[in-house]
């Protein structure tokens, strides 16, 4: 029996994406900065650092980023009132981080 394959839909399919740009530092917390709930914790390598968040957080600068070094050869430094950017997760490119333009008609 074969089974029809489904169509995907060429609607764009939003997310939040944050990305980071990281040198001496070995782990990133990401922090909703209006209720203290931790959003992700990962460990990150140096250059950009991307992560895919709901939707919720490209619309407000609800977000706090903290970025650890456990090295112990720097201080951990936090940046605060951070906005996720919008992407369409079917064309967003790691690689090439930009943020979701929808098309003209």
């Amino acid at each position: 029996m074969i089974l029809p394959m489904p169509k995907i839909n060429k609607a764009p399919l939003l997310f939040s994406a944050l990305v980071v740009d990281t040198k001496d530092a070995e782990r990133m917390l990401i922090i909703n900065r209006m209720n203290g709930d931790k959003v992700a914790h990962f460990k990150i390598n140096d250059g950009l650092n991307t992560r895919t968040l709901p939707l919720t957080y490209s619309v407000d600068p609800n977000l706090a980023v903290v970025m650890f070094d456990d090295d112990g050869q720097f201080n951990a430094a936090i940046t605060d009132n951070v906005q996720a950017m919008l992407i369409n997760i079917f064309s967003f490119d790691i690689n090439n981080p930009q943020p979701y333009e929808p098309p003209v008609a």
